[in-house]
């Protein structure tokens, strides 16, 4: 079963349902590795350290940004989890327009959404309103 890219709440006015979108097409991706020609083995990438000439361990490892040629800000997870924006619970429906108004480029990807048990019935007097 595919699993829901998001779960919320469609809104209109003082109506709120709860929904899950789903993504309605999924891009196929070939996917190669590489692999040992002598032996077929899969290949692994080592982390290795140029300064202490050595590979390290994943633990070892931190992230950084670049202030200035080989000059490096030290970034931890925790930080970067304080940064990243909130996703919204709440779609609201502020409202309709014509098909042939809206730019093709907000159809690059497209979603289907499903009410949840407890939104069927609105979800359902929701479609009804829009075909008219």
């Amino acid at each position: 079963m595919p699993s829901a890219v998001w779960k919320g709440y469609l809104t209109f006015g003082l109506i709120s349902m709860p929904i899950r979108l789903f993504a309605a097409a999924r891009a196929v991706h070939t996917r190669l590795h590489e692999i040992h020609r002598e032996c077929g083995t899969r290949i692994h990438h080592a982390l290795y350290c140029p300064y202490d000439e050595r590979i390290v361990s994943r633990e070892e490892v931190a992230m950084g940004y670049e202030v200035e040629k080989d000059k490096y800000v030290l970034i931890e997870p925790s930080e970067l989890r304080k940064i990243r924006t909130a996703s919204s619970k709440a779609m609201d429906i502020l409202q309709f327009v014509k098909l042939s108004e809206v730019d093709p480029i907000y159809f690059e990807t497209s979603y289907f959404a499903v009410p949840e048990e407890a939104g069927k019935r609105t979800y359902a007097l929701l479609l009804r309103t829009m075909q008219g």
